[in-house]
């Protein structure tokens, strides 16, 4: 129980619980229901989980030195080697469960997301790009969603802004509880070059052109 506990604290389980009530919430709002809904549901889960384990296991030694008794790999109650096979079989799972849920189309849109996602934990998340694969990632989303209700159904070009700007939103909202700590770590990312304020004022910047593109989505409705 400890050990399964301890996994699920290094998955990131609070943002893996809300990444996954988003996207059921838009799949179930664009008709997606039954089995494909179910599919749809244990791909994002094996993706969130892989993205979540692989973040720890990258970043173990940076979190000791800073001693961040808040990750598991850190307080010793999850050793380092114990992650791999869970990683590799979560990583494994996403692609046929992904093309399963949306077929070839939409599986590969998420399939590309999730690797996307481990393109910033393996090599941009110290550094200024960051930001980078948040968009990416969140970019193809909307098309996973969309082909996971129906193969004929396409998301328009102004949702899949939409979902870039939310992901890097995101990206640095999220930076900002631990930017003292990454930065005394020596982790860069976007958020830690800008400084506290500037992250903000991008953050908030983004949202209200977050915020037009909402309108013009409804308004053509």
């Amino acid at each position: 129980m400890n050990y399964v506990r301890a996994l699920l604290r290094a998955s990131h389980f609070p943002q893996t619980v809300a990444m996954i009530l988003f996207l059921t919430v838009a799949a179930v709002i664009t008709s997606a229901q039954g089995p494909s809904l179910a599919l749809f549901v244990a791909a994002v889960l094996c993706g969130q989980l892989s993205v979540g384990w692989l973040n720890d296991y990258v970043d173990a030694s940076l979190d000791g030195s800073v001693e961040r008794s808040d990750k598991p790999l850190v307080a010793g109650t999850l050793q380092r080697s114990a992650l791999k096979v869970p990683i590799a079989i979560a990583m494994i799972l996403v692609v046929p469960l992904s093309i399963l849920a949306a077929g070839f189309i939409g599986g590969l849109a998420h399939i590309l997301a999730v690797a996307s996602a481990h393109v910033y934990n393996l090599y941009l998340s110290r550094t200024s790009w960051s930001w980078l694969p948040y968009a990416v990632s969140f970019g193809l989303l909307p098309l996973f969603v969309a082909q996971t209700s129906s193969t004929e159904l396409w998301p328009e070009t102004a949702m899949i802004v939409l979902f870039s700007l939310v992901g890097v939103i995101a990206h640095l909202l999220n930076a900002l509880p631990d930017i003292e700590i990454d930065r005394t770590a020596g982790k860069g990312g976007l958020a830690v070059s800008l400084g506290r304020q500037k992250s903000l004022l991008l953050a908030a910047g983004l949202s209200v052109v977050a915020l037009g593109v909402v309108f013009y989505l409804v308004s053509s409705l």
